[in-house]
């Protein structure tokens, strides 16, 4: 038999049952929106997948996350499931081609049938190959391979997610210890503020020229600043914790990194006490993409539409399961025999196809159907709902950066006003005009316009890497297609294929 034009006719006859089985995959009605409800037009800038965070310019920051991305546990599982379907996208691969098998048997016997009751020896030799080829009639080995990678296109997205998530936590926490840090030195700055009005006042209640129920509310204050000190503190500690989950660096290397430098003499506010002006992280400004663009290369859409995709082909494969099968089989056996000083030896050779045809399974085959179709429909559905959440995502990340821009416009606004009072309380009372009391009330205003500015600008930054979490570093690159080192496109590493 000749077995190869057989298995051509057969293979081009598959590529034409193969599309009768299933269609091509029918993405979902997404639902997208035209452009971002809260977008504006700002300077562009190019935001590199490899190296976005730089663009705060902070080298805390820089040395945090290269410690965080050196040995995560959470990236090394993603890396780790990643690798597992690639690896299962070659076994899948590898049943497109023939399965070629080699066997091999020795044996020596010795038996007493010669003359006399004496041993006559017998060596026995034989090999041979065995091949084995499915014609892929249907298209099911074609569509098990197409699952396994479009499997393999989620897994990839899924750890470019992780490694986005890390990144963004530890730039997210960096800046909120600096504001946090900055924070509580102006609680120090306040609780000596109202320890210094406590002092006074019981310094005129001696005298007589206060009553006793003044004292006792400069009291409560001095107490609830302390308290809120203590509480801020803490939440300093929590977030140095978290930094040392992240990036494996220690507590102490942490703070060293991110504690403010004391200013100056020249560079401190005048009667602020030696208030440090920490330096906080200023975002860069961007565009954002439309939302087509965005969502194409969403590391989350592109999972669960790899995902979808995938189930898509295994409903395929359901199909072709219930369809006849045609395996081509090829032996080649060599055998030698030595006995009684003489040899032989001899080559025998088969071939054929054998064909599987399921008559009756009781609706086992009609129900895995009905399963995968309803497994791809239940993945579909996730894909709108990832959509969705993560349109909502990016709408709540502009709104939460332009809030935090309008509150530093306010806050800068505020703090001037405040800066300009304790500059003329503070001539005033070295001129003898007003009691401290008065002076530290106006600079405790400083100290409080201060700290809505400091979180304000905090916030601006941490506004920025959330958008940024929230969309993929491909929402702010302009040209990506061409820039070198830009997030994936579309069916490259990790973009959906196929579209």
């Amino acid at each position: 038999m000749k077995i190869f034009p057989l298995a051509i006719a057969l293979g081009s006859f598959s590529l034409l049952g193969a599309c009768a089985v299933q269609p091509a995959y029918p993405r979902p009605e997404l639902g997208l929106p035209a452009n971002w409800s809260d977008a504006r037009a700002d300077a562009p800038s190019q935001v590199d997948r490899d190296g976005w965070w730089r663009l705060l310019h902070d080298p805390a920051i820089d040395e945090l996350v290269g410690a965080g991305l050196r040995d995560n546990p959470t990236l090394a599982e993603a890396a780790a499931r990643m690798d597992q379907a690639r690896t299962a996208l070659s076994v899948e691969n590898a049943q497109k081609v023939p399965n070629v098998g080699l066997n091999a048997n020795a044996t020596y016997s010795r038996d007493r049938t010669g003359p006399g009751g004496s041993r006559i020896g017998q060596t026995s030799l034989s090999g041979g190959t065995r091949l084995s080829w499915e014609i892929d009639l249907w298209g099911r080995v074609r569509a098990r391979s197409d699952a396994a990678r479009r499997r393999l296109t989620a897994r990839t997205a899924d750890t470019e997610a992780a490694r986005l998530s890390i990144v963004s936590d530890i730039a997210d926490a960096a800046i909120a210890l600096r504001g946090c840090h900055a924070i509580l030195e102006i609680r120090d700055r306040d609780i000596m503020s109202r320890e210094t009005e406590l002092r006074i006042g019981r310094g005129r209640l001696a005298l007589g020229s206060i009553a006793p129920f003044a004292v006792a509310a400069a009291e409560g204050n001095l107490a609830a600043a302390r308290i809120d000190r203590i509480a801020q503190a803490e939440g300093c500690t929590r977030i140095v914790n978290a930094l040392v989950a992240l990036t494996g660096v220690e507590a102490g290397g942490i703070r060293a990194l991110l504690m403010p430098v004391a200013p100056a003499a020249e560079e401190t506010s005048p009667g602020d006490g030696g208030l440090s002006a920490a330096p906080m992280p200023v975002s860069p400004p961007f565009t954002i993409a439309l939302p087509a663009t965005v969502l194409r290369n969403h590391p989350a859409v592109v999972a669960a539409e790899g995902e979808a995709m995938a189930r898509w082909s295994e409903v395929a494969v359901a199909k072709a399961e219930r369809l006849p099968r045609i395996d081509l089989l090829g032996v080649l056996t060599g055998q030698w025999i030595r006995a009684l000083g003489s040899s032989s030896s001899y080559v025998s050779g088969s071939a054929g196809a054998g064909l599987a045809v399921p008559i009756f399974d009781g609706g086992a085959g009609k129900a895995k159907v009905r399963l995968a179709e309803a497994v791809y429909r239940e993945a579909a559905a996730q894909l709108i709902g990832v959509v969705r959440v993560a349109i909502r995502d990016i709408e709540d990340g502009l709104v939460a950066r332009q809030s935090a821009e309008a509150r530093i416009e306010a806050a800068a606004a505020a703090l001037a006003a405040s800066e300009y009072a304790l500059r003329a309380n503070l001539a005033r009372w070295q001129a003898g005009a007003i009691a401290q009391f008065e002076l530290e009330e106006t600079r405790r205003q400083f100290n409080a316009a201060r700290e809505n500015l400091v979180t304000a600008s905090a916030d601006r930054a941490r506004a920025w890497v959330s958008l940024v979490r929230r969309s993929g570093p491909a929402a702010y690159q302009e040209g990506a297609e061409n820039a070198a080192g830009s997030a994936p496109q579309a069916g490259q590493s990790y973009g959906i294929d196929g579209q």
